[in-house]
């Protein structure tokens, strides 16, 4: 039918080129007696059945059939063009997304505005911020980004886990605004600085900034210092300090060594507690830590003041074969080996001393603690960052029981990015099945469910995953077997299916329904930068619109907050005689 049409213009061109001409050439137009003599005349020269005179007749035809065949050429290259145009259009981002909004099975604006609009967001308020006179939404919500031009907020009970591959703008898109605008204390964890350089200077205008970073990577001095045997007279607290502080090594990580991580977090465990009752401080902790030879004096305080059996555990092994002793005492050496280096020894404390960090009076406002940290390479301290969350997390328990409601008010959010780069910590799977109850607040952030698998175990990980209220996934995601699954989360939609069929008695056509995926795994995979899709309890899944912090309202006042720290980085570097890591694009932070 397009080629018809365009023949069709193309000899009414050709016949209007043929007056045209004839006209400037004779003076006058020619009579056609019907179009097929009009053509006749265009294709052959034959004016026999024009009125035309015959010195008219090749200017006329000559036109004509010069500015046919320019036509015919033009018509073509624009249908080719055309044609080339929307095959590419369609294999673009912008195709691809055009199709997803309308997509049966992913939640529409209604949908979206009932679920996570702010009007729902503020119904809640009653019950999650009880004390609060007259909400906004961000008092009781967390906005990620829009869905179908609407505010998405999640609520602060909604545990999250936001899941995407490296450079796929999880911090520009996401995290930077969700740090900014958290209505309550705030601890972020990160191996980086950029989050930290772009929120710094807006979260010190809400409350106290205190940034602890052991290792030096951030380039902002430490304003605080930690007490890690702090509370291990208790038998509970030792054994969880112990255990947070394995976190932050590979123990535990490889059949090889699998063995050995719960008798280390055993002996880790007592010298913690004789260090708590014998009144020694860290350093004393990293001698024994490092040697079993001088970690005997343990033995003699606990015997003396220890709960029963804490001294005979400690003692079989430190009397047992040296080489069965050395297996045993590795993970303990491991996890004390950060307080050897100056930096991190610098950062710890005694008890008592002024400068250790006030966990009730953090919980009290919009603070925020910034802790940046690498669980490998030189100088790793991530089982003293995990140790010092962990220690927070508890001490926000006790208090949730205490507050009206059983709930923290201001909530306590942790936005914990990199966690798994950083330390293992075993309590995420708690904190994301059971914190939004009691006001805390979880957004855990992973590279790929395969990197969770490696810092947990596979069961670990799976309730990680499974415990989140929401999930968000950004594109670029390549493990199969995951992406599976949540293809399954979304569901199934039905397609009208239409075939023909050719036989001997004529033709056919049959009509049906298929069910396809809502999204299939490599739709997931390929969601376009600037988008995620979330998956939220028994809801429809939603395409997500994530613009960026550049997009805010108060852009400006971060992006001047951002270049001010960053200057304050730099100088801290040169300093310390060290290169500032060079700063990352904004669509890839």
């Amino acid at each position: 039918m397009a080629a018809i049409c365009a023949a069709g213009f193309t000899a009414v061109v050709g016949l209007g080129s043929v007056f045209v001409a004839a006209s400037l050439a004779c003076g006058q137009p020619p009579v056609f007696a019907s179009m097929w003599h009009g053509l006749g005349f265009l294709f052959h020269g034959d004016g026999s059945a024009l009125e035309i005179a015959d010195e008219c007749v090749g200017p006329a035809v000559g036109w004509g059939r010069a500015v046919a065949i320019a036509t015919l050429v033009l018509v073509a290259a624009a249908a080719i063009f055309a044609w080339s145009s929307w095959e590419s259009w369609k294999q673009s981002d912008s195709h691809f997304v055009r199709q997803l909004r309308m997509r049966d099975g992913l939640a529409r604006g209604r949908e979206v505005r009932i679920t996570f609009g702010a009007k729902t967001r503020l119904k809640s308020a009653v019950t999650v911020r009880p004390a609060l006179q007259a909400p906004r939404p961000e008092d009781v919500g967390i906005y990620i980004g829009l869905g179908h031009g609407r505010r998405v907020y999640l609520s602060i009970e909604d545990s999250v886990v936001v899941e995407g591959s490296p450079r796929s703008g999880k911090g520009f898109r996401l995290l930077i605004g969700v740090i900014i605008d958290f209505p309550g204390p705030l601890i972020t964890t990160s191996t980086r600085n950029d989050n930290l350089a772009a929120t710094m200077k807006r979260r010190a205008k809400l409350g106290t900034v205190t940034v602890f970073d052991p290792q030096g990577l951030s380039g902002i001095a430490n304003s605080m210092k930690i007490n890690p045997i702090r509370g291990c007279e208790d038998p509970f607290v030792a054994m969880q300090r112990a255990a947070a502080l394995l976190g932050g090594t590979e123990l535990g990580k490889s059949t090889t060594n699998g063995e050995w991580a719960q008798e280390a977090e055993v002996l880790l465990s007592r010298l913690l507690m004789a260090c708590a009752l014998g009144k020694k401080d860290v350093t004393t902790l990293r001698d024994w830590g490092a040697s079993p030879d001088l970690a005997r004096p343990a033995v003699k305080i606990l015997e003396n003041q220890g709960p029963p059996g804490w001294a005979s555990a400690l003692k079989a092994v430190l009397e047992s074969d040296s080489k069965l002793l050395s297996s045993k005492w590795m993970g303990v050496a491991a996890a004390t080996a950060p307080l050897q280096l100056p930096s991190v020894a610098a950062a710890m404390c005694s008890a008592g001393d002024d400068d250790e960090f006030d966990v009730q009076a953090f919980l009290s406002g919009r603070n925020t603690l910034y802790l940046i940290g690498t669980k490998s390479g030189a100088g790793a301290a991530g089982g003293f960052l995990g140790a010092l969350l962990d220690d927070i997390v508890e001490q926000a328990r006790r208090k949730a029981l205490t507050s009206p409601g059983s709930r923290l008010d201001p909530p306590l959010g942790l936005v914990l990015d990199e966690i798994a780069n950083m330390f293992s910590w075993k309590a995420l799977p708690t904190v994301l099945s059971d914190g939004g109850g009691i006001g805390i607040w979880t957004l855990a952030v992973l590279q790929g469910f395969s990197q969770a698998r490696t810092a947990w175990s596979a069961d670990e990980a799976d309730t990680i995953w499974t415990s989140a209220i929401a999930k968000i996934l950004y594109g670029g995601g390549s493990d199969e077997s995951h992406l599976k699954g949540l293809e399954s989360i979304l569901g199934t939609r039905e397609v009208a299916t239409k075939s023909k069929s050719l036989s001997l008695q004529g033709n056919s056509t049959q009509l049906g329904i298929e069910r396809l995926p809502v999204l299939s795994v490599d739709e997931l995979h390929r969601i376009p930068t600037g988008y995620g899709v979330l998956a939220y309890k028994n809801k429809r899944g939603v395409l997500l619109e994530m613009p960026g912090w550049t997009k805010r309202a108060d852009a400006d006042e971060i992006s001047a907050g951002k270049k001010q720290t960053e200057a304050e980085q730099a100088d801290e570097f040169r300093r310390q005689g060290r290169l500032m890591p060079q700063p990352l694009q904004l669509e890839a932070s």
